[in-house]
């Protein structure tokens, strides 16, 4: 089952007709919660400095940005499948102990996995870094040797390489938010599994539909605010996740392996 971004893009428009107004509402308190945590970050890093900036964000993204990106995928999905647009739906993990504790339990592994990916593929560039730079030698006060200077190409290639690397690794977990909003009864842990597993053919077609926002990306920098765009990507991810699950459901029932993991995607609420 093979679904254009054209094709995506357009049920994602359907899904919005008679419903922008408040589609744009969620979008807008889920933006404000981000320039909330950022300008509180910057405010860290002026007074206590660059790492307590890091720390604070790190909490914020964990305990508030995440679980309020869980709640922004279970309004929209909502809104895509069963017709319903309460804008207070983002914070629906929010609303209850269980609810949090459900988004959390998906809020700490993933970050774990971040930070570990983050971790692995990006201090070999740091150290490069500082070998072209000078800065490594400087601080061992040893010469700074003549070809140094050079090794700035292989920093860059180490840099670029890591940076594909990191979105291929956080692209097999792309479809848990839907997995979670769309049933909620999986455990966080079993939503990621399965999204790696969906994934593993999904991934080029969730590549192009982000790519094929790239002029909306380039436009929310110099004309259209960002709370116009969010839902439309919303809408769109909604539909080809919803898509990708039941392609993935029609080649397990046609391989007839009943011990491979399998998802309902029928949506109902």
């Amino acid at each position: 089952m093979n679904l254009t971004s054209s094709f995506t893009k357009k049920l994602a428009r359907e899904t919005l007709l008679n419903k922008y107004f408040g589609s744009v509402v969620a979008a807008a308190a889920y933006v404000f919660v981000f320039i909330i945590c950022y300008n509180t970050a910057a405010i860290a890093s002026v007074f206590l400095g660059g790492i307590a900036a890091i720390i604070a964000f790190l909490l914020m993204f964990v305990f508030l940005i995440i679980p309020l990106t869980l709640g922004y995928v279970f309004w929209s999905v909502r809104l895509t499948f069963a017709g319903d647009n309460e804008p207070i739906q983002i914070f629906k993990y929010f609303s209850s102990a269980r609810d949090y504790r459900r988004a959390l339990s998906f809020s700490l592994p993933f970050t774990g996995t971040v930070c570990f990916s983050g971790f692995i593929l990006f201090v070999p560039c740091f150290f490069a870094g500082l070998i072209s730079s000078g800065k490594l030698f400087t601080i061992f006060k040893m010469p700074i040797p003549s070809w140094a200077p050079g090794f700035w190409v292989l920093t860059t290639v180490m840099y670029i390489l890591a940076i594909i690397t990191f979105l291929l690794i956080m692209l097999k977990y792309y479809l848990a938010p839907f997995l979670m909003a769309a049933n909620e009864n999986m455990e966080p842990l079993e939503a990621m599994h399965l999204s790696k597993t969906i994934s593993a053919g999904r991934k080029g077609d969730f590549l192009i539909l982000v790519l094929s926002f790239i002029g909306y990306i380039i436009a929310c920098a110099f004309v259209i605010p960002m709370i116009f765009i969010f839902p439309y990507f919303a809408a769109s991810y909604s539909v080809h996740c919803h898509f990708a699950v039941a392609a993935y459901n029609k080649s397990i029932d046609n391989m007839l392996k009943p011990d491979i993991p399998s998802f309902n995607a029928d949506i109902s609420f």
